[in-house]
């Protein structure tokens, strides 16, 4: 007999998905003691109150934000289950908000729990828009994986030919290093695809120590460029501001986004100041600045001489979708991608305005005791790389791919052959010799491919390239190895060494 668990009771705080209702943007959630005493509050209803910070909370009553104490008498009435009912909250800056929702009550005496679930009266209008912008988001999730595959393998082939070429000219250092920076440019298009794909799933990205003046100031010489003549680009970095933990194309994207707001802001002729430098805050400062503690952070600040921003306005830019431009086309999601990375850094973003005069965006980031990782790629010597002798056969539909990875493994000593087809693919694994299979862009919806081939070679080794508009499909079994596009060559080196010299492939797929 099969035994099941019991479903949890939804009202149960503890069993609810904490993140769900901690992030919430339309839901104000709270958990309140028998004697007032709020317990717990998601970051909705905190931001509505004034207190960003849950520990702010913790000496406050929620009689303290009623404006009517009859709201208290009904909630102290409340049986186990409440519907329907209204509290009128004085929000921060004196404002009143009307709440509707539920409440239910739990435990007896002074160790009872009311805890309830609201919405804004004034914001029920607007349930209808979020789920729009949520369908938007989903979209955009959907047409970035699209195209990132295709995108992953120009940049494969790109970044590939790269690598060859540079070996070549290896005794050429100007030029060597030329190529160089040319291949790590075009790795740094994946990171914005991931970063892209990241933000509209709502997903996290691999973070490093970085500088962040050092990325700041590797993407000046290209803004200036782009500005012109008209605005003037300055840049104020204080000496060892310190270091961050978040994703160098992610800032370099932040960076850009903010310039280009801020030119599109700088009717004629203006200036642009990029700030880097440290900030000690107390408790009281890091609270007001919506922090969860005291500390050092790096300020990055990016101010212009624009047109300023309405103090109506000042909140709702970074709302996805919402766009002060009007005609002129923004598409509301820069604003949004930039408060996503200070909360992915596990900082804030903060907007200063004053119309006609322009306007300051401030990301405060916690400083990192660690020093900087070294982000660029290393280019070993062709010598120095893990090679082989191997047989391996290549299944990948781009034909520009296929040359690419057949020309590097044949580098490295190995014997390829590729495979345009399954069948194709199928008929070369016969041969005894053929120790690897590597596959491009392999689906769930593919596993068919590898019933297949590992019928035909129960020992077969199998390496899937993927991208990261594919990553969340890769196969989940054992004897396959993932390597992500665009790969260096060091890394298709060491992916194919590695998968060779795994244990033997005895999983069923």
């Amino acid at each position: 007999m099969r035994h099941t668990k019991s479903r949890p009771d939804p009202w149960d705080f503890a069993a609810i998905d904490a993140r769900l209702l901690q992030d919430s943007s339309v839901v104000l959630a709270m958990a309140v003691a028998a004697d007032g005493h709020i317990l717990w509050a998601n970051e909705r209803l905190r931001e509505l109150l004034g207190t960003p910070v849950l520990t702010a909370l913790a000496s406050r009553k929620l009689t303290e934000f009623l404006v009517d104490p009859a709201d208290w008498e009904a909630w102290c009435d409340v049986p186990a289950a409440g519907r329907g009912v209204q509290l009128n909250i004085r929000a921060a800056g004196g404002a009143v908000r009307t709440l509707r929702g539920d409440i239910r009550a739990t435990g007896e005496g002074q160790g009872a729990v009311v805890s309830g679930l609201f919405v804004a009266a004034n914001e029920q209008p607007n349930l209808r828009g979020l789920a729009q912008r949520a369908a938007r988001m989903e979209a955009l999730g959907s047409l970035t994986a699209g195209i990132a595959h295709d995108f992953n393998n120009l940049l494969t082939v790109l970044v590939g030919n790269l690598y060859l070429v540079g070996e070549d000219l290896r005794a050429q250092p100007k030029t060597f290093e030329k190529l160089k920076a040319a291949r790590d440019a075009a790795k740094r298009g994946t990171d914005l695809i991931k970063q892209l794909l990241a933000f509209a799933r709502r997903e996290e990205l691999d973070a490093d120590i970085i500088d962040p003046a050092k990325v700041v100031d590797g993407v000046t010489p290209l803004l200036r460029r782009a500005l012109g003549v008209r605005i003037a680009l300055e840049t104020a970095f204080q000496a060892d501001a310190g270091t961050i933990r978040a994703s160098a194309a992610q800032l370099e994207s932040v960076v850009v986004n903010l310039a280009v707001n801020a030119r599109d802001a700088i009717e004629s002729k203006g200036r642009i100041v990029f700030e880097i430098r440290r900030e000690h805050l107390t408790q009281a400062e890091a609270e007001r600045r919506r922090l969860a503690r005291a500390g050092v952070y790096v300020m990055i600040s990016v101010a212009d001489t624009g047109c300023g921003v309405p103090p109506e306005l000042t909140e709702r830019v970074f709302e996805p979708f919402f766009s002060t431009k009007g005609e002129r086309g923004g598409t509301g999601l820069g604003l949004s991608m930039v408060r996503w990375f200070a909360e992915q850094a596990g900082g804030a973003v903060e907007l200063q305005s004053v119309v006609g005069r322009g306007t300051t965006v401030t990301l405060l980031l916690p400083q990192q005791s660690e020093h900087a990782n070294d982000g660029g790629d290393r280019t070993m010597p062709l010598s120095t790389l893990p090679s082989g002798s191997e047989r391996v056969v290549v299944l990948a539909l781009d034909e520009e791919l296929r040359g690419t990875i057949r020309q590097t493994l044949e580098v490295l000593g190995y014997s390829v052959h590729v495979a345009s087809g399954v069948e194709d693919m199928l008929e070369a694994l016969r041969p005894a010799e053929a120790q690897l299979l590597m596959i491009d862009g392999l689906g769930r919806a593919d596993t068919d491919v590898l019933i297949r081939a590992r019928a035909i070679r129960p020992g077969l080794k199998i390496l899937v390239t993927t991208d990261a508009g594919r990553a969340g499909e890769r196969i989940p079994a054992a004897g396959i190895g993932t390597l992500m596009k665009p790969f260096s060559l060091s890394e298709l080196a060491g992916g194919v060494r590695a998968a060779l010299d795994s244990g033997a492939a005895t999983s069923r797929v």
